[in-house]
């Protein structure tokens, strides 16, 4: 393995924020992610893998220990309409690869920046409202960490399906830039959607911090404009937040993930 240190880890992150590693692993394939963990726990350093970086804040500081970059993109078709999938496989690669064999269910997932591994852990849901847990028949984990999955899908043809896919890409591309972590906060129950709220009862539409701005196109996505910090970025989330809490009386829920010191 290529153990390398102090490696900054922005470049690995959507928003391209976040300090160094401690350690850091970059893994091809199952094999290489279940030796990384291994080293990892054998000299008792705390492990934090990445997927795609879409979904987490890193502190400027970074993250102490070992971080593995999985990268493990596998896909193996199984009998029953189902698929064997590694964890660091891109969502949009699985989601080409089943419907070109005529496999459907994912493609309300199209558009979304994740590994399947990330995918998991969020249970993400997707523009029909269904989690991605509906489609998972079982788990791989060696130590707790997700190796890979088995999902189980619906046969048909793909035709329209890929259709749908396009439609989704061209409609999310027009107000999900990819300079940003995605949705910052959970839609509150009983009220707008945060997006909404955030543009037009907290009236924050286009407002920065240095280099992270809430993007003028969706409220609910905050972007790096060239030299952002996680500390621009978190001040802008508790900019929202105050906000939220002293005009409508409830406070936002993160969706995203915080790591490292902060």
């Amino acid at each position: 393995m290529d153990i390398q240190q102090n490696v900054l880890l922005a470049p690995y992150t959507t928003v391209k924020i976040g300090g160094p590693a401690d350690f850091f692993i970059h893994t091809k394939n199952s094999e290489e992610l279940i030796a990384a963990i291994k080293y990892g726990q054998d000299n008792n350093l705390p492990i934090t893998i990445l997927g795609n970086g879409s979904n987490v804040l890193i502190s400027d500081s970074g993250i102490r220990g070992l971080v593995i970059k999985n990268d493990s993109e596998e896909i193996e078709l199984l009998p029953d309409n189902k698929v064997k999938v590694s964890s660091g496989t891109q969502l949009s690669s699985l989601i080409n690869f089943t419907l070109d064999h005529n496999l459907l269910g994912l493609e309300e997932f199209a558009y979304i920046p994740s590994t399947v591994g990330g995918a998991i852990i969020g249970d993400i849901h997707g523009v029909n409202k269904n989690h991605f847990s509906k489609f998972v028949d079982s788990v791989e984990k060696y130590n707790d960490f997700i190796i890979s999955t088995v999902l189980k899908l619906i046969p048909g043809n793909s035709t329209s399906a890929k259709a749908e896919v396009s439609e989704i890409i061209q409609k999310k591309s027009q107000v999900q830039l990819m300079n940003s972590l995605g949705s910052v906060f959970k839609n509150p129950e009983g009220h707008d959607p945060a997006g909404m709220i955030i543009d037009q009862q907290l009236n924050l539409r286009g407002y920065s911090i240095g280099d992270a701005q809430i993007n003028p196109k969706h409220g609910n996505f905050i972007i790096n404009n060239g030299h952002a910090t996680a500390k621009d970025y978190l001040a802008l989330i508790s900019l929202i937040q105050s906000k939220t809490q002293e005009i409508l009386g409830f406070q936002f829920e993160l969706e995203i993930k915080l790591l490292g010191k902060f």
